[in-house]
C-alpha cells in the first residue's frame, strides 16, 4: 500500500469516525432537551399545584378578588403596599386575596418568560395548560389593571400577558386536543342531565 493511498484511507476513516461522533453528540442533546423538557412540565405542574397555589386559587376561584376590589378601602390597602407606604390594622382576607393573587401572578409571570424564551417549547406546555392560564387571567384581569396604574408600571405580569394571549390563540387553532385520525371510544351515559330532579333548582 502506498504512502498516499494509506493517507487517503486515514482520511476517509477519520471523517467517518467524526461523523459519528456528530451524529451521537446530537442524538444525545435531543435527549437531553427531552429529559429537560419533562423535568420543567413536571416542576409547572409541582408548583402549580402545591398547597400555596392551592390555596390561591381556592380564593380566587370564588370570585373573592372581583368582589373585593368593589371596596373602596381594599383598593387603598392596594395602592398604599404598592407605595410601601404604611398599611394600618386590615383584615386578613386583604393580605389572603393579595397574596394569593400574587403568588399566581408570579408563577405564571416565570413559566410566560420561559415559553417566550423557548427554554420550553410553547405548543407542549399550552397543550396541556391552555385553559388553566386563561382562566386564572380571568380572574386577575382587573386586579392586574389596578396593580399597573398604582405602580405605575405596564410592565407588571407582562409575560403572563403573553401567556395568556398565545393561549388563546392556541384555544381557537386546536378547539379538539384529541388526535387526528385515531378512533374514538363510545361512552354511554346513564345519567342523562335532563332526568335530574336537582337540574332547575335555584
Amino acid at each position: 500500500m502506498t504512502p498516499e493511498l494509506v493517507t487517503a484511507v486515514s482520511s476517509i476513516v477519520t471523517a467517518i469516525v467524526i461523523a459519528g461522533t456528530a451524529v451521537a453528540a446530537v442524538i444525545q442533546l435531543r435527549h437531553m432537551r427531552s429529559g429537560n423538557l419533562i423535568e420543567a412540565i413536571l416542576s409547572f405542574r409541582s408548583m402549580l399545584e402545591d398547597d400555596e397555589h392551592r390555596k390561591a386559587n381556592r380564593l380566587l376561584r370564588g370570585g373573592d378578588l372581583g368582589r373585593e376590589l368593589e371596596n373602596p378601602e381594599f383598593r387603598r390597602f392596594l395602592y398604599r403596599i404598592s407605595k410601601k407606604l404604611p398599611v394600618e390594622d386590615v383584615p386578613q382576607r386583604y393580605i389572603d386575596l393579595m397574596e394569593a393573587a400574587v403568588a399566581l401572578g408570579n408563577s405564571f409571570e416565570l413559566i410566560g418568560g420561559m415559553v417566550r424564551n423557548r427554554v420550553v417549547a410553547p405548543q407542549i406546555f399550552l397543550a396541556n395548560y391552555w385553559w388553566v392560564v386563561t382562566n386564572t387571567w380571568a380572574r386577575m384581569a382587573e386586579y392586574i389593571a389596578v396593580a399597573r396604574r398604582y405602580t405605575g408600571a405596564d410592565s407588571l405580569f407582562e409575560d403572563f400577558e403573553y401567556l395568556t394571549v398565545i393561549s388563546e390563540e392556541w384555544a381557537k387553532r386546536h378547539p379538539n386536543s384529541y388526535a387526528r385520525g385515531v378512533a374514538r371510544k363510545p361512552l354511554v351515559n346513564s345519567y342523562p342531565l335532563e332526568r335530574e330532579t336537582w337540574l332547575n333548582e335555584p
